[in-house]
C-alpha cells in the first residue's frame, strides 16, 4: 500500500521529517510534500485545567509520573516500568499512572508484579477521551519514550503536543521530531535506556522549580509552535 498510494494521489501531507524521506524514497515529488505537523486544542488543553478529581477517584498518593498511550505493540510501556522499579527503590513519595488500554493490558499489569511495584502504579485501562487533559492535568511528570528504530523516527506523537498544551514537565526520548517539539521545555532522553530515563524523570522530582520552568516553556512552545 506505501508503495502503491504516492503513486495514485497529487499531495502527502507530512508531519515528520522521517515521513518526508520515506516519500522521497518512494518516488514523491519533493513539490508535493507539504507539512502538517499535530498540534492540541490549547483550550482543550491548558495548564488551568484541574485534575484534582481525578486523583481523588484514584486515590493517587504524592507526585504523579503519568504514561499515555495504548496499550498494544510498539508503546514502550515496559521501558516506563523498569524506570519506575528503579526510582521506586530509592523513594516512596511518587506514584506511576498509567493511562490507556489495549491487547497487553493484562501482560503488562503482570509485569508490575513481577517487578515488584504494583502497588505503586495504576492502570486506569481506556478512558473517556474527553477526560484525557484532566489526567494530563494532575501529572507532576509526563512521560513519551520510545526505542530508536524507522516507526519512531517518523513519529510526531500526538501526546507530546498535548503534554506541551498543558504545561507539563516533559521527559520524552530523544528520537523523531521529539527533539523539535521537546528540546528547550523538556528534558530528553537516550531512546530505549532505562537509565537515562530514570535521570531525566528524577531531576524533576528533585527540582520543582525546574519543573515549573519548563512546564511554562511548554505552554509557550505549545502556543507558538
Amino acid at each position: 500500500i506505501e508503495r502503491t498510494l504516492p503513486k495514485m494521489v497529487d499531495t502527502v501531507s507530512i508531519a515528520s521529517e522521517g515521513l518526508r524521506q520515506l516519500c522521497l524514497e518512494l518516488g514523491v515529488r519533493r513539490d508535493r510534500i507539504f507539512e502538517a505537523h499535530v498540534g492540541a486544542d490549547l483550550g482543550r488543553f491548558s495548564p488551568d485545567i484541574s485534575g484534582e478529581d481525578i486523583r481523588r477517584y484514584h486515590d493517587l498518593e504524592g507526585k504523579v509520573i503519568l504514561y499515555l498511550g495504548q496499550l498494544h505493540g510498539a508503546q514502550y510501556l515496559e521501558l516506563f516500568l523498569h524506570a519506575a522499579q528503579v526510582i521506586l527503590d530509592g523513594r516512596k513519595d511518587v506514584t506511576f499512572l498509567v493511562v490507556g488500554g489495549g491487547a497487553r493490558f493484562g501482560e503488562l499489569h503482570r509485569l508490575t508484579e513481577e517487578l515488584g511495584i504494583n502497588h505503586k502504579v495504576v492502570f486506569t485501562g481506556s478512558i473517556c477521551h474527553d477526560l484525557v487533559p484532566k489526567y494530563i492535568a494532575l501529572a507532576d511528570v509526563a512521560v513519551a519514550c520510545f526505542a530508536d528504530n524507522k516507526q519512531t523516527r517518523c513519529k510526531s506523537p500526538l501526546k507530546i503536543a498535548e503534554y506541551l498544551a498543558s504545561g507539563k514537565a516533559i521527559v520524552a526520548s530523544d528520537v523523531g521530531e521529539v527533539r523539535r517539539m521537546v528540546s528547550g521545555c523538556g528534558i530528553l532522553t537516550k531512546p530505549d535506556d532505562i537509565g537515562s530515563l530514570v535521570d531525566g524523570i528524577q531531576k524533576f522530582l528533585d527540582d520543582s522549580k525546574l519543573a515549573q520552568e519548563m512546564g511554562r516553556r511548554a505552554r509557550k512552545r505549545a502556543a507558538e509552535k
